[in-house]
């Protein structure tokens, strides 16, 4: 049985800084399986290797080998896979609402997420309409939150399940670049939730000290037209690699990646606060392009 190797080593390919990463990597602390990153690894090299796609036809990110050479694609998958029977749901009921509360984290909070907060680092274009409906569409999913957690230390049961890890680490970019204390202070509920996730040692042991945001991000037009300058500046050529301003975010479709022939190669964009360290890739081949995305 595939689970009975959990405590061998096992290796997660992504990139750095990968919240979808850090979902599988926090469910490892918590059940104690052995799951280490590949240090060789680079996105949008190694992914396009026979080798690799030998193992995972589509070249996504985050996948997962275990100890015996079984293969997992997507992120959600792979947590469940390392993960322990208390992470996943004491029964099948308690099982459904970790799942439920996964999806939710997939579809309610992250494209919004990324409408809001991508324009403000500067790595893709604002429109106001877009970033207002985000903005609306945080604070419901954070009002859903806040109103189940009234009554309730965690998502699904007593105690931590991946139902807390998942929708915890969806939530991250905007705790730390736009959510300030007057945005969150409808949701108190939701924010001593959070808090006693980020600061859980089997979460700060992947993602570190987390620094919440004392001022929302804005979107800076000099900034958009620096960091866009360095993406043309960078080459072109047929592979191109993008860092977070190769995504974007289609209100209500979720994450799609976008390519421009000519855009550059390797683009890391510091902003003053952070740095950029999320990597998406696409293909160029005259007349077409194809998409590969993070799972």
């Amino acid at each position: 049985m595939f689970l009975c190797c959990v405590f061998s080593p096992q290796t997660l390919y992504t990139y750095p800084e990968n919240f979808r990463a850090f979902k599988v990597l926090v469910a490892a602390q918590y059940s104690g399986a052995k799951v280490t990153t590949d240090p060789a690894f680079v996105f949008g090299d190694t992914n396009k290797t026979p080798a690799f796609l030998n193992k995972f036809p589509l070249g996504k990110v985050p996948a997962f080998e275990s100890s015996d050479g079984r293969c997992i694609f997507e992120s959600n998958a792979i947590c469940w896979a390392v993960a322990n029977d208390e992470l996943r749901g004491a029964s099948p009921m308690d099982q459904a609402q970790v799942v439920a509360w996964m999806s939710f984290a997939d579809n309610e909070i992250l494209p919004a997420s990324c409408t809001w907060v991508f324009p403000c680092m500067g790595i893709m274009s604002f429109n106001k309409g877009n970033t207002e409906r985000a903005k609306e569409d945080v604070r419901k999913a954070l009002q859903c939150l806040n109103t189940h957690l009234l009554t309730r230390t965690f998502l699904v049961g007593e105690r931590i399940t991946l139902a807390d890890v998942s929708v915890c680490c969806t939530l991250l970019h905007l705790y730390q670049y736009v959510l300030d204390a007057g945005f969150r202070k409808p949701f108190q509920n939701a924010n001593r939730w959070f808090t006693t996730m980020i600061n859980q040692p089997q979460v700060k042991a992947v993602i570190g000290d987390l620094k919440m945001c004392d001022k929302m991000a804005q979107f800076d037009p000099k900034k958009f037209a620096e960091v866009q300058g360095k993406i043309k500046q960078s080459g072109g050529g047929e592979k191109v690699r993008l860092g977070w301003a190769g995504v974007w975010a289609e209100q209500g479709r979720g994450l799609r990646l976008w390519a421009e022939q000519g855009r550059g190669l390797g683009v890391w964009a510091e902003q003053g606060w952070a740095l950029v360290m999320m990597w998406a890739c696409v293909i160029w081949v005259p007349g077409t392009v194809s998409e590969c995305s993070n799972s």
